[in-house]
């Protein structure tokens, strides 16, 4: 093994052969068992009854990647083991809210099931679900954000990050946790031999595929259970992909499929459903055995997402203008009645990476307020929140990245308390730091080093690509498609740098920030140096 390589893997925790032979071959059979999540028992018990008896069964999503992604994996299983009384719902985000409201609550009741298993939502729902109960509708809730103890809902709920749950690991998704919840069913079937030549036992591996792309979009750390997961579901992408990814693959001109694919090319056309439209088709898209189907469905996906960069586009602009305003405060607090509530997030996200602090964009009517917002490691978004709860009517989600909803009354006060939290709880100077993992000489590249690096993949939240320290070539850059910048080392090693042109023109680098992989064009194979950042 290359000395850098073993120094990566050291640095990042593994450091017996044991745990570097676990990081380097995920097993499958190193996820813990389903059993071990808080109440699995129960949900199972209940779950098998209402299958094994056909009652009415209706999954509750959520229109992110993950949520979508969640009630595939659901629906997929559930059809494969004969239930034939089935539906699901996921709320439109502008006319529903997120997750089990009031008005959730209202379709779902119409739709007369006997069990609704919620996927990827839930956790804060303790009035809906008391309401459902109380009609005669049995739940399990099943989610992954962290629980208000104030909020939480009575009966069945499988969540890692219940406050009485054991279970080993906390970041699993929400995808994660219903692919547990379908592991637990099918072994439980099993024991009651309920499988048979008309509805075999199913191959969960074929699950994996749903489960990866789940994970890697909702941004959880690709270690442990979640790297398992990933790679194992990135083989099948590879390998027997399902029509919907073979669909993909072409639209996106992708050959092999990695995590950067997921998060940067499937994620976002998948996500533009629930952000523009309705997330049903994404769902429909994933599940299709219909060629023709799928593309047409594809089509309309990959439309509504360059709707979406186009909105978003706007609204940064609209987003920078406010944030002039706010340059010396700790952090931005965004809004505006122009503001689309299903872009705002990633604006949250890119203003997050202009101005490293933390970000809330809201839109704004006479009504409400409501919108998304994204941190920085240095301050835990939902912790503030929680603490500004009494001014919102709505709140929930992770440390880096939570949603709220107010009234119009309550925002002056809102933003001052946030902002003091702010001033509390962040260092006086924000500045964000690039990890590099060493500095390389560009001789010293050879194949075998990069394929040593790709081994360390899926890369993604906890789990970085590799950077590397390297000199600036001494000859001139090329410029090409006007912004962008090329260095042909040799026959064999290329760097590229997006939208850097005409910053080197003024200030040519002395040093390069790089991530190191693989080109692969006409058949030939390059090592590619992609630049993240440089130094005068």
């Amino acid at each position: 093994m290359h000395p850098l390589v073993a120094e990566i893997l050291l640095r990042r925790g593994h450091e017996t052969n044991e745990e570097i032979k676990s990081f380097l071959y995920p097993s499958l059979n190193n996820l813990c068992d389903p059993y071990e999540l808080r109440q699995m028992h129960e949900a199972i018990e209940l779950l098998k009854d209402t299958v094994v008896n056909n009652r009415r069964i209706v999954i509750l999503g959520d229109y992110d990647v993950d949520g979508i992604t969640a009630t595939a994996i659901m629906l997929e299983f559930l059809r494969g083991s004969g239930a034939q009384n089935l539906d699901f719902f996921i709320p439109n985000r502008l006319k529903h809210g997120y997750g089990l409201t009031e008005t959730s609550t209202d379709i779902l009741l119409e739709m007369n099931p006997d069990l609704v298993i919620t996927v990827d939502n839930g956790i804060t729902a303790a009035l809906e679900v008391q309401r459902l109960n109380n009609e005669g509708v049995k739940t399990i809730v099943t989610d992954h954000h962290l629980a208000d103890v104030n909020l939480l809902p009575s009966g069945i709920v499988v969540n890692p990050n219940h406050p009485e749950c054991s279970y080993p690991f906390k970041k699993i998704s929400g995808c994660g946790v219903a692919l547990k919840l379908i592991m637990a069913l099918r072994k439980s079937l099993r024991e009651s031999e309920w499988w048979t030549a008309e509805h075999p036992e199913p191959n969960l591996r074929y699950s994996l595929d749903l489960a990866a792309l789940g994970t890697v979009a909702d941004v959880v750390p690709l270690v442990e259970e979640n790297r398992v997961i990933t790679h194992h579901g990135l083989l099948v992408m590879n390998e027997k992909p399902r029509i919907a990814i073979q669909v993909l693959q072409r639209l996106k001109k992708v050959n092999t499929i990695s995590s950067r694919t997921l998060a940067f090319q499937f994620a976002p056309l998948l996500n533009a459903a629930g952000r523009l439209q309705d997330a049903d088709m994404a769902v429909r898209f994933l599940l299709s055995e219909d060629r023709e189907e799928a593309e047409k469905m594809a089509q309309k996906l990959d439309s509504a997402n360059l709707e979406r960069r186009e909105k978003e586009e706007e609204m940064l602009e609209t987003a920078l203008n406010l944030a002039e305003t706010q340059k010396q405060d700790p952090a931005l607090i965004l809004a505006s009645p122009e503001f689309h509530e299903g872009i705002n997030g990633i604006v949250a996200t890119r203003l997050v990476e202009l101005f490293y602090k933390p970000v809330i964009v809201l839109t704004e009517n006479e009504i409400k307020l409501k919108g998304s917002g994204r941190s920085i490691p240095e301050l835990n978004l939902k912790d503030a929140l929680s603490d500004c709860s009494d001014l919102l009517e709505r709140f929930g989600g992770h440390a880096a990245a939570a949603g709220c909803s107010l009234i119009p009354d309550n925002f002056s006060e809102f933003r001052k308390r946030f902002i003091a939290l702010c001033v509390e709880r962040l260092p006086a100077s924000l500045d964000p730091k690039l990890q590099l993992d060493g500095s390389l000489e560009l001789p010293e590249l050879t194949n075998m080093f990069v394929e040593q690096l790709d081994r360390l993949q899926p890369f993604g939240e906890g789990n970085p690509e590799p950077t590397f320290s390297v000199k600036t070539p001494e000859m001139p850059f090329m410029r090409f498609k006007e912004n962008h910048v090329k260095w042909q080392v040799n026959g064999n090693v290329e760097i590229i740098g997006w939208n850097r042109a005409n910053t080197f023109a003024e200030k040519p680098p002395s040093r390069l920030a790089v991530n190191l992989g693989f080109n692969e064009f006409r058949g030939r194979r390059k090592i590619q140096l992609t630049i993240q950042d440089s130094r005068v």
